[in-house]
């Protein structure tokens, strides 16, 4: 089953004092870079306006903030309202409630072209920004030829801990298949991609629908599509963990059985199904894929868990122990 992207980034990029893994290609003096940050809100009264102070705050970069807010219940608007005496803040607002923080990003990444942007980055309402969190990602993908940038985080809980959140870079070829490249909120992307796409979305909104991670999504079609990624082990942001968080850290006991629970009952499976059937229609001729996609149709039974497991651990999850504990999940039968 020959690969059809990006094995092991080629080189490392050094920028202040870290290493990046990434791809070669032109440098780039991106210190005047415009970025559409594009930020997606529901009932973030508590944290929202901390979180937008951040962003406009980044150095060396110019910004425009644009909120979606998701039908909001709490004072949400108010708070992004405070914030709108100048330009760079825009306020979409939805009457109606989408259900979930991937729909009203896809909704967002549809309603907004980025015409006049280099770059665009997704933001969640929740977290902190370190004041050169773009400025790093631009240059990294500026320089590296890659089309998406994703960093470490530090994860905050209130009672003061912290740890760092980093995600391998040790990419397989068909890790985009069962995981995505971190929290979506550390995503840059590059504008080309970006319309590219969002091109792709509004063709395939069907196939959306049942979606519950766009970040894993927008990496998938990546790297389906054979395009380089960027990840940066050096944390670009606080990663705020609260009663709120959709899935939180994957340290955390409450994280780490949520995740379980979930595969155990199926809804994994189907998330997999969904980024199989949206990878199949954005790289019809990607033989990983299609593989995927054939042993998911099969019907139940000790072969077909074999022959998933079999993948799983040829092409799974970027970290070994992450493909052996899919190797047990198909063997018993849950994928």
């Amino acid at each position: 089953m020959p690969p059809t992207s990006v094995e092991r980034p080629e080189q490392l990029a050094s920028t202040g004092g870290h290493q990046i893994a990434c791809c070669g290609g032109p440098a780039h003096d991106s210190r005047q870079a415009s970025v559409l940050v594009l930020l997606a809100a529901y009932n973030g009264a508590s944290w929202i306006r901390q979180q937008i102070e951040s962003i406009l705050a980044q150095e060396s970069i110019e910004v425009q903030v644009v909120v979606r807010d998701d039908g909001s219940t709490d004072s949400t608007l108010e708070a992004i309202n405070s914030l709108r005496a100048g330009p760079k803040v825009a306020l979409s607002r939805q009457p109606v409630h989408t259900g979930s923080a991937a729909q009203n990003f896809l909704a967002l990444i549809c309603e907004h072209n980025a015409d006049g942007f280099e770059f665009v980055a997704l933001a969640d309402q929740d977290d902190t920004w370190h004041s050169n969190k773009l400025h790093r990602a631009v240059s990294v993908l500026a320089q590296s030829g890659c089309v998406g940038y994703s960093s470490a985080t530090v994860a905050a809980w209130p009672d003061g801990r912290t740890t760092l959140l980093r995600q391998s870079d040790r990419t397989t070829c068909g890790d985009f298949l069962f995981e995505g490249a971190g929290q979506g909120c550390t995503f840059v992307l590059s504008a080309a991609f970006y319309r590219e796409l969002r091109r792709f979305l509004m063709h395939h909104r069907i196939l959306t629908e049942s979606l519950h991670y766009h970040d894993w999504a927008i990496y998938a079609i990546a790297r389906a599509r054979d395009r380089r990624w960027a990840f940066d082990a050096s944390p670009s942001m606080i990663y705020r963990q609260h009663g709120g968080n959709d899935t939180g850290a994957r340290t955390s006991a409450r994280g780490a059985a949520k995740r379980w629970r979930l595969i155990r009952e199926g809804w994994y499976k189907s998330q997999l199904i969904t980024i199989a059937k949206l990878c199949a229609a954005a790289a019809p001729s990607n033989h990983t894929v299609a593989a995927w996609q054939a042993i998911l149709v099969q019907p139940g039974g000790w072969r077909r868990r074999l022959y998933a497991a079999r993948f799983c651990l040829r092409c799974g999850r970027r970290r070994l122990s992450d493909r052996m504990l899919l190797v047990v999940v198909c063997l018993l039968g849950w994928i």
